[in-house]
């Protein structure tokens, strides 16, 4: 694909790919490429596709952007992200798994888990999008990510859950107040790809705050997702 846009204007690139596997299977599960599939597909597919097309995206006649789909749950002090305890937390510790090589089932190198998977995941977008801002920024490149709220699909982002669970979780979320809406989300994401009023911005972390308010602002991310060494160590 990057291949066959050489040559093509390319200003903007949105990393918006997602999954999430069933928080009850505790089964490793890897891409074609021999990768744990939910970082290989999160983080490393959208690292790759990235890096090669960066040198088309800084070509750009307008202010080229990077806009990068991640979410709440990197934050441990989230709502999201304290769920299922501290074991679960966001947190890639020394990276040891990805050290050594891509048969890696965690990134921290610890026991299997797909929800901590996922979580780990949103984290790496996170230290990728504030490293891409650091490197391409002489480019002209900016890099930003956001998230667009809870949107408990059972038939969309939630179809790899258990199917009973994620209609009533869908159901109370919406019943309380905390869900967003695809309209909302497809209008954030299209505000922070193309607007005027973010040229120059770059480095951000943009989350739909208060939940179920239809409301977008600039928030800081995890503290282990401002860990600029970590991040340039989650690059190498």
């Amino acid at each position: 694909f990057a291949a066959s846009r050489k040559g093509e204007p390319l200003d903007t690139l949105v990393l918006n790919a997602g999954l999430s596997l069933n928080v009850g299977d505790p089964a490793e599960q890897f891409t074609a490429d021999g990768y744990e599939l939910t970082v290989g597909t999160n983080h490393i597919g959208h690292f790759a596709l990235a890096t090669l097309l960066q040198p088309t995206l800084s070509k750009s006649s307008l202010q080229p952007r990077l806009l990068v789909t991640a979410s709440g749950v990197h934050d441990p002090a989230s709502g999201g992200g304290r769920q299922g305890g501290p074991e679960k937390w966001a947190s890639l510790g020394e990276l040891k798994g990805l050290a050594g090589g891509r048969a890696f089932t965690m990134v921290d190198g610890g026991t299997y888990d797909p929800d901590k998977a996922y979580k780990d995941s949103k984290l790496c977008n996170m230290l990728f999008m504030a490293e891409a801002a650091r490197r391409w920024g002489s480019g002209g490149i900016t890099a930003n990510a956001f998230s667009p709220g809870l949107i408990a699909d059972p038939d969309g982002f939630f179809r790899n859950q258990n199917r009973l669970f994620g209609s009533v979780f869908s159901g109370i979320s919406k019943a309380v107040g905390v869900a967003e809406t695809n309209d909302f989300a497809g209008s954030a994401l299209a505000y922070l790809a193309v607007d005027p009023a973010m040229d120059g911005q770059t480095g951000g972390w943009y989350d739909a705050l208060p939940l179920g308010k239809h409301s977008l602002g600039k928030h800081a991310p995890s503290a282990e997702a401002r860990d600029a060494a970590k991040a340039a160590k989650l690059w190498e």
